[in-house]
């Protein structure tokens, strides 16, 4: 499994990809105060964004419903460093890759998420209040359909 900057696949994450874009000012990164609430709402229940506290910690500011629901209940005002070592492993280098390089991330995963095994996409988008230094992660994913192949 590895994150790779590139366009996804599922036009749900195509267009929040699209929208992050319209916020690029001058090669500049958006502030997640650039996003409207109201705008994303198409988004609003696959969607999780973090706080980047320091360097290295990866802290939830929202969590959607999708995510509440799948991974046992609401995570904000959390690290990813209270998740299970494989998963936070996984997060912090996929997380910690989009702060230092200030690029969009993807990455299709396939797992068994308790209801069965599925297919999912995800896309990591970096915000930045001064246009530069990543202090923000807007992280959204959705499945992909059955005969989607993992990457």
């Amino acid at each position: 499994m590895r994150s790779v900057p590139t366009v996804p696949r599922h036009p749900r994450l195509a267009s929040l990809h699209r929208l992050w874009l319209r916020h690029r000012a001058d090669g500049h990164l958006p502030a997640a105060e650039d996003f409207d609430p109201l705008d994303l709402r198409p988004w609003g229940e696959h969607l999780v964004v973090l706080d980047i506290e320091s360097e290295a910690q990866f802290v939830y500011a929202y969590y959607g419903n999708v995510f509440a629901a799948a991974f046992g209940g609401d995570r904000v005002g959390q690290s990813i460093d209270d998740l299970p070592a494989q998963q936070r492993a996984i997060l912090k280098e996929e997380y910690d890759r989009a702060r230092r390089q200030g690029v969009p991330l993807t990455r299709v995963y396939t797992a068994d998420f308790g209801d069965g095994v599925a297919t999912w996409e995800r896309l990591v988008l970096p915000l930045a209040s001064n246009g530069k230094t990543v202090d923000k992660l807007m992280v959204a994913a959705f499945e992909l359909p059955g005969d989607a192949d993992d990457a």
